[in-house]
């Protein structure tokens, strides 16, 4: 459970507003340098072809439908020969996988959402339909603009989840979310205390309150406490942003693992 060594956080309203829509990404000073690569259930794969700088390369790993295509968050890469790339992507639906992962070897493109599955070789269009596709779709940076803050369950199987505005959008913006696997309801935060002591996330009445302190966790209603199993966030991605249902396209390689 990630705790958070600074001063203390208290407003008297937590809602904050969603980053607006992106810009669209021009891709046109690139587009005779890109190829298109399609999955057997519909997705769009964009990747760079070899012989690009690798930090350079990364800014051009695209996935989407065709229609909207969305930059993919690069945690890491490596560049063999020159033409062998690997991308490790944020793809919390990778289930088994810290990360998916894009391998681009000598013009070949394929993807691992699975471990014990492998690798995946996609299908690369003909040029003249690559080009159709590139200039058609709209591109856009990364598409999810939030990440998981805090989880924790009681002995029912009841979740009690907390996620954020990323850091790069500044964090905070908090959301609690309560309930069982594929029927949680958001909870309208309206105030927090985060601190070095510990973080508190209350709804408007006061009477339904989240409360994580020292890797533990309490839910208290009226005057009722319930003390919490505190549940690590990153161990439990695909839980959280497949199981939970929360959650609808991420914009993110193995979406709809």
């Amino acid at each position: 459970m990630r705790r958070h060594l600074i001063a203390l956080l208290c407003v008297s309203s937590v809602a904050a507003a969603e980053p607006k829509k992106p810009k669209p990404i021009d891709i046109s000073p690139m587009i005779d340098n890109l190829d298109v690569f399609k999955d057997d259930v519909g997705n769009y794969f964009v990747s760079p072809r070899p012989g690009i700088e690798l930090k350079a390369a990364e800014q051009w790993v695209f996935f989407g439908d065709g229609k909207a295509m969305y930059q993919q968050r690069v945690i890491g890469s490596s560049l063999t020969d020159g033409r062998h790339y690997e991308w490790d992507v944020w793809a919390p639906r990778a289930k088994g996988l810290n990360a998916a992962i894009i391998d681009l070897n000598a013009g070949t493109l394929a993807v691992i959402c699975r471990p014990k599955e492998g690798k995946h070789p996609l299908k690369q269009l003909a040029a003249d339909e690559a080009k159709t596709m590139l200039k058609r779709a709209s591109f856009y940076p990364p598409l999810w603009t939030r990440q998981a803050h805090l989880l924790a369950r009681d002995d029912d199987a009841t979740y009690y989840y907390v996620d954020s505005l990323r850091d790069e959008f500044g964090g905070n913006g908090f959301r609690l979310f309560v309930g069982p696997k594929g029927a949680m309801k958001e909870l309208p935060v309206a105030n927090t205390a985060v601190d070095s002591a510990g973080e508190i996330f209350a709804t408007k009445s006061g009477q339904l309150k989240l409360v994580a302190q020292d890797g533990k966790a309490w839910w208290t209603k009226g005057g009722k406490k319930t003390e919490l199993t505190a549940v690590d966030v990153f161990a439990n991605r695909y839980v959280i942003y497949r199981e939970l249902g929360i959650y609808g396209a991420l914009g993110a390689v193995c979406d709809d693992q």
